[in-house]
């Protein structure tokens, strides 16, 4: 790429540069970009990406393919709470309680038998 990005082999919409030790991160999807890394050189790049494509820089990320987006100091958060939501209200859910995820439970009371020395710990990786 003219721009010194190069394509993921994970996800074809995912390019990457490193300059020295810095890693600079491209991703692609239709006609809307998002650029994350080390600022001088996100500044460097819009510039150049302006020169060659007609675009907008529309500032932190608040909100993108259906996940909102908080940035902290050296932290960024995703949430789907608008989504999930919305589904609740669909299926008329609202209103329903919440309980802890099955993984939480004693497992031998959940399977309701003796299991195998595999499984009495899922948590723990062998």
């Amino acid at each position: 790429m003219k721009l010194g990005f190069t394509r993921s082999n994970a996800d074809r919409n995912l390019y990457f540069k490193v300059v020295q030790v810095t890693t600079l991160i491209l991703v692609l999807y239709v006609d809307y970009q998002t650029l994350t890394g080390n600022e001088p050189l996100m500044i460097k790049c819009k510039r150049e990406l302006a020169s060659e494509f007609e675009m907008k820089d529309l500032g932190l990320m608040h909100y993108s393919l259906g996940l909102d987006v908080w940035q902290r100091l050296n932290e960024i958060i995703f949430s789907q709470e608008k989504y999930f939501m919305k589904f609740l209200e669909r299926f008329g859910m609202t209103e329903c309680k919440s309980l802890a995820t099955p993984m939480e439970m004693n497992f031998k009371k959940l399977c309701g038998e003796v299991v195998g020395p595999d499984l009495e710990n899922p948590s723990k990786y062998r």
